[in-house]
């Protein structure tokens, strides 16, 4: 009989990697809106507009290609590496099919702007960042299926080893690039979103270059836990079976010829993936777009109160996104236990996962709900002390919000994420279907009945 320690210690195992690696992102973005904020609250205010609006368009692909993991963690507890290595093609090319989107809507990004009632200066901003984005978006989102690859066969140290890199860069860059150090011309918006697409495009490339033998070779290794070893090449493909096979219908798996993985395009494969992957990446989508509304809302409201939310999002980005990671870990291993038909460990792994993520949301909760002032810091540095006064009354209550809603994003993403490596993604698309159009309906007609349009409506 497992121990809760036990349980515990295999979660944090897998989740740790993935949680710093999310959390470096969330750094990322954060020291973006904060060197913005230091240039004007217009350029943070546009950043964080853009950026929104990019994540809605890319979350939907990025899930599709990002479910990868959970046929990769599937496919190699039943010992079929071969076949997961094929999905993993399959999110690859469907990542590249849908680049000329990006492009096409970044041609119309300053119309678009324009037509949602943002005053011309901000509309330039914001098409500005998210041209300069368009790489980062594309990197993002072929890196998605390779984030799927790793995570799903352990190998979570890679992904903390690219984002350390990436990281590491966009930080320099946006201090050069927005700035114009050393030579450069002072950029701005658009400096900060090159200095993303930098680091980003760079993080791709690593996950490439440690993928590579997984790329060539057809099969998909994994890291042993007893040993740390990754498995030889060479053995996994000299013990794949050799007559055809079939397995428990909850690894998808599909009648198949004993071949290594194919890098071409497997239709039927590519049905699969987008078949369990779609209902995943729409629900991230009617998040994403639930909060974009918002925020095209917000920013009709002015820069300022423009800023002020981007100021308040940038804090709760540290405080949510690791939690993704954490959802990440909790879908691999209870994929990973339902294939061999440990359903009472899955079970366990999931409660785990929940104590994880609220002793860590507990952390902000007291901080930005009993601390907001100690919190609000960080945008103080090296700015004139007045503009930020400003900004203070309207940033606290912001806090308070973030603090309320801490402990509920825990529930949320590790019971999505155990979803997920359940397959059941059409539950998790019917929640967030339903919990943002209520919300953002909601609002829009009390809005509409009471005249209520301030910022903390």
């Amino acid at each position: 009989m497992r121990t809760l320690r036990q349980d515990l210690r295999e979660v944090i195992s897998t989740a740790w990697p993935l949680m710093l690696s999310t959390g470096l992102f969330s750094i990322t973005l954060f020291v973006d809106r904060m060197l913005l904020y230091k240039s004007s609250e217009g350029a943070a205010a546009a950043a964080m507009t853009a950026g929104v609006v990019s994540w809605a368009i890319t979350c939907l692909p990025m899930g599709i290609c990002g479910y990868t993991n959970t046929f990769v963690a599937q496919y190699l507890a039943a010992k079929r590496p071969d076949r997961a290595m094929q999905f993993v093609y399959q999110g690859l090319w469907l990542a590249l099919a849908v680049l000329p989107i990006l492009v096409l809507f970044a041609v119309f990004s300053r119309q678009f702007f324009l037509l949602v009632g943002h005053a011309e200066t901000l509309a330039t901003m914001e098409s500005e960042y998210f041209r300069w984005l368009v790489p980062a978006c594309a990197s993002s989102i072929l890196s998605a299926a390779l984030v799927g690859l790793y995570a799903g066969s352990g190998r979570t140290r890679v992904l903390l080893i690219s984002d350390v890199v990436a990281t590491t860069l966009n930080v320099v860059l946006d201090y050069i690039l927005i700035f114009g150090l050393f030579g450069f011309p002072k950029w701005g918006t658009a400096g900060a979103a090159l200095a993303s697409s930098i680091a980003i495009s760079l993080k791709l490339a690593v996950l490439i270059y440690f993928a590579w033998p997984d790329l060539t070779r057809g099969v998909a290794r994994s890291r042993q836990p007893a040993t740390g070893r990754l498995d030889s090449i060479d053995q996994l493909i000299a013990d794949l079976p050799t007559t055809s096979t079939m397995v428990d219908e909850s690894t998808y798996q599909q009648p198949h010829r004993e071949v290594r993985g194919s890098p071409v395009v497997q239709w039927k494969l590519m049905k699969q993936l987008i078949d369990y992957g779609w209902p995943a990446g729409v629900s991230v989508v009617a998040e994403s777009w639930s909060f974009m509304i918002i925020m095209m809302i917000v920013g009709q409201l002015g820069e300022q109160a423009a800023a002020a939310t981007t100021l308040a999002l940038g804090v709760n980005i540290i405080a949510f996104i690791p939690l993704v990671g954490l959802g990440t870990a909790v879908g691999v291993l209870v994929g990973k236990y339902l294939v061999t038909e440990e359903r009472d460990t899955a079970r366990r792994i999931v409660f785990s996962g929940l104590l994880i993520g609220i002793a860590y949301s507990l952390i902000y909760v007291v901080l930005y709900g009993g601390f907001p002032d100690l919190a609000m810091t960080v945008y103080t540095y090296d700015v004139d002390p007045a503009r930020f006064e400003e900004m203070r009354p309207i940033l606290r209550p912001l806090l308070y919000f973030i603090a309320g809603y801490c402990i509920f994003d825990a529930f949320q993403i590790v019971y999505v994420g155990a979803l997920k490596g359940a397959g059941d993604t059409y539950f998790v698309l019917g929640g967030h279907i339903v919990a943002g159009a209520s919300t953002v309906i909601g609002a829009l007609i009390v809005r509409y009945l009471t005249g209520w349009n301030s910022l903390y409506f």
